[in-house]
């Protein structure tokens, strides 16, 4: 979705089938022949499942040096009418999470995060998205205050497996969204499956999940603010699905946040001090860190910033061949692009880019305006800057393949075969990130609802199809799924994630030629897509095909320098 990626709560309650799970996987291990376990009373064997569920606390190494006092981190927080209604001393209890969660920031970052006010919300947002009750709270409160403002907004109840329904932050930013949940469900499960222990030991184990959840949670959610994304590994903080195992950053997590902090804290009150390092970091961070879709979205938002920031010695002047009328609409524009408002920026580039046309613009103002068109998606624009440029330079090429990825990865061909008039691209990219987000993040209801909008709006768009095979492939229909990745394809030949689909569809079902065809089919369009590279080594382990594994881990370790990953 644009920046809003993330997720954490406040207040959080029991991840009813996550706990499932996880009692699932305490009694998996089953005895070998030769295993023979002493006699065990009900209650011991009671206690030794409850301790594989328990949390074993969290990795205090540091990451920066401990030099003199923590550093502060001024939070201010709202809390919206219904959070004050439902959660009951809310304000301590905050307080107290704040506490746990400074014993680890406090140790690994030399920080400590102190609440600057605890102010009270007067609207109600139940039954609102996160992406907007996140632009209330920015326009409530820009922090230029404070480094970070948390708002609190309806509790959730029922069942919640994945953190992204739980809250979520720009990415980067300075804002989080947080939902409370209602703890009993998790309760009640643990008095149900230990109900032999005293109950002094089960309060015991629910009071540690929870204070852990709420940690881990919260460390992640700051995490997103900062530009973290998300990582495979459960064991890591940053990991979007809660597991008690949960202990850490990975050293690339810890790299950037203990950068971000110093350049945030060094520069209080500028939106993006980290800006220029962050993009330097994310442009070689290592494969499994984000999606590719994630890694593309931050990119194109912190090309943007540097390419276009008003305060950029970079930004296009009256010395570009533009009036000081056109630098001022081009800051606009950019403005209206870091504020998540694509389409406010293109009403006000469209009409730059006419007078750019008539004008004796010089280069470098066509590649500024190419780089913001690329970034708000307004992919014909971009292409028609570009053809203003003298190709070879490192921006203008970077813009040239910046355009060429989205095109790929929103399945939105050039031309207007596909349904999509060039005034509407941006809306059309931003509509395809929001749903596919959602898919991601498996709201599938929620998902489903906007996709129809979706398509509505972009009827014969090939990114409808694409969505849509995506959306079926997670609800666990195959064939229908099959079909709209078919089709999408049909319409752009160049819609890789469509290929990388069908591959996965295919090895599900054991046809492993035809996924190997799709999955080099989605090699060849990107070959920087680690995912396809990943699946295809599993199709070929899984056909015991060594001689085809050991070419592809010599073509992915001539590409990434890095070895093939298990």
């Amino acid at each position: 979705m644009t920046r809003s990626w993330a997720v954490s709560g406040v207040g959080v309650a029991l991840l009813v089938a996550g706990l499932g799970a996880e009692l699932a996987r305490a009694e998996e291990k089953k005895p070998g022949m030769f295993d023979f376990e002493t006699w065990k009373s009900p209650v011991t064997r009671e206690r030794e499942a409850a301790g594989q569920i328990a949390p074993q606390g969290l990795d205090l190494t540091p990451a920066v040096p401990s030099n003199g006092e923590p550093r502060t981190i001024r939070l201010r927080v709202y809390a919206d009418s219904d959070y004050r209604g439902l959660v009951m001393r809310w304000q301590a209890r905050l307080r107290g999470q704040l506490a746990r969660i400074n014993a680890v920031a406090g140790p690994v970052f030399n920080v400590h995060f102190e609440i600057e006010s605890l102010r009270s919300w007067d609207r109600s947002h139940v039954g609102m998205a996160f992406d907007p009750i996140l632009k209330d709270l920015e326009a409530l409160d820009p922090a230029r205050e404070v480094d970070l403002v948390l708002g609190l907004v309806t509790p959730a109840r029922g069942v919640a497996t994945s953190l992204h329904q739980l809250g979520e932050a720009f990415t980067p930013g300075h804002h989080i969204v947080l939902r409370g949940m209602d703890d009993e469900q998790e309760a009640l499960a643990i008095d149900r499956e230990y109900h032999l222990m005293p109950e002094d030991e089960r309060q015991r184990l629910y009071i540690d999940r929870r204070g852990h959840k709420e940690v881990v949670l919260f460390l992640h959610e700051w995490g997103h603010a900062a530009g973290l994304l998300h990582e495979e590994d459960r064991s890591m903080i940053m990991n979007p699905t809660y597991d008690h195992r949960q202990t850490a950053f990975g050293p690339f997590d810890k790299q950037v946040l203990a950068m971000v902090i110093d350049k945030r804290l060094a520069f209080p009150g500028e939106a993006f001090p980290e800006r220029a390092e962050l993009l330097k970091l994310f442009e070689k961070a290592p494969p499994e860190i984000g999606s590719n879709r994630e890694r593309a979205q931050l990119l194109a938002f912190l090309r943007s910033l540097s390419g276009g920031h008003p305060q950029s010695d970079s930004a296009p002047s009256s010395a570009s061949g533009l009036s000081k009328t056109d630098v001022d609409a081009f800051n606009g524009a950019v403005a209206a692009a870091k504020s998540e408002h694509p389409d406010e920026a293109w009403k006000i580039l469209a009409p730059l880019l006419q007078r750019l046309r008539e004008s004796k613009a010089d280069s470098d103002a066509w590649t500024h305006a190419g780089q913001l068109a690329a970034a708000i998606g307004a992919l014909t624009a971009a292409a028609e800057a570009i053809g203003h440029v003298p190709r070879g330079g490192a921006d203008i090429e970077k813009v040239a393949a910046d355009v060429e990825m989205t095109r790929q990865r929103v399945a939105l061909p050039p031309g207007t075969k596909a349904g999509v008039a060039p005034d509407h691209e941006p809306a059309y990219v931003a509509g395809f990130w929001a749903v596919a987000q959602l898919i991601g993040a498996d709201d599938l209801k929620t998902a489903r609802v906007r996709l129809d909008a979706f398509a509505a709006a972009f009827p014969d768009a090939p990114g409808v199809d694409l969505l849509t095979c995506d959306l079926e492939l997670r609800a666990k229909h195959a064939a229908a799924a099959t079909k709209r990745c078919e089709a999408a394809v049909a319409k752009y030949r160049y819609a890789q994630r469509a290929y990388y689909l069908l591959g996965l569809l295919a090895a599900r079902a054991g046809r492993g030629a035809v996924a190997e065809r799709q999955l080099d089919e989605a090699i060849h369009i990107d070959p920087k897509d680690d995912g396809a590279w990943r699946l295809l080594a599993q199709v070929y382990r899984s056909q015991r095909a060594r001689g085809r594994l050991d070419e592809l881990a010599r073509r992915y370790q001539a590409l990434f320098a890095a070895p093939l990953p298990q």
